[in-house]
């Protein structure tokens, strides 16, 4: 299997310790998804493809490290309202949710982040009932839209659902002001 080269020529590299303010023009080699090497006038050798980033901005990904995919199709709805009560809102519109929803709402948030220069997220999603088929699902849309995932997803609001069917009581500790 051959692997594929690109060039990422002339495009102002920013690098955190170097000059934040008007980071050096540099290029870029890049073979398949691993960066080889970075420095001024690069030999264009075996290259199949030359991105001219002449007057660009040239940055590494951005990562997303508090992220809900499951809120994706929730935008806009309810905004104005304090966090508690737009909890009892929205958490409802996580639960019991086709498998094409869900794929879609992944894809659809994964799309936005990339096309915002987000590569990688920490997606704590919430759904009920958590099963691994849905998570089966979400994961294969992140690799689908080629986006990198720390998938962590979380359960414990959902419990309230579950204990109340089996009759134990879910309290918040109580707080004296």
């Amino acid at each position: 299997m051959t692997s594929k080269r690109t060039l990422i020529r002339g495009g102002q590299v920013y690098d955190h310790d170097g000059d934040v303010h008007k980071p050096a023009v540099a290029d870029i080699l890049i073979e398949d998804d691993k960066i080889l090497s970075v420095g001024a006038n690069l030999t264009p050798d075996l290259v199949h493809e030359v991105i001219d980033a002449s007057g660009r901005l040239v940055v590494p990904g951005l990562i997303n490290a508090h992220y809900h995919s499951h809120d994706v199709l929730c935008r806009g709805l309810f905004e104005e309202l304090p966090l508690e009560i737009w909890l009892l809102y929205t958490l409802p519109m996580g639960g019991n949710r086709s498998r094409d929803e869900v794929r879609a709402r992944t894809l659809v948030g994964a799309l936005e982040c990339l096309r915002c220069g987000i590569t990688t997220v920490q997606d704590m999603l919430g759904l009920s009932p958590l099963a691994d088929e849905q998570t089966d699902i979400v994961i294969a849309a992140y690799r689908e839209a080629g986006i990198r995932v720390v998938f962590s997803p979380w359960s414990g609001i959902f419990l309230q659902s579950r204990w109340s069917a089996t009759g134990t009581a879910f309290r918040l500790p109580s707080r004296r002001c």
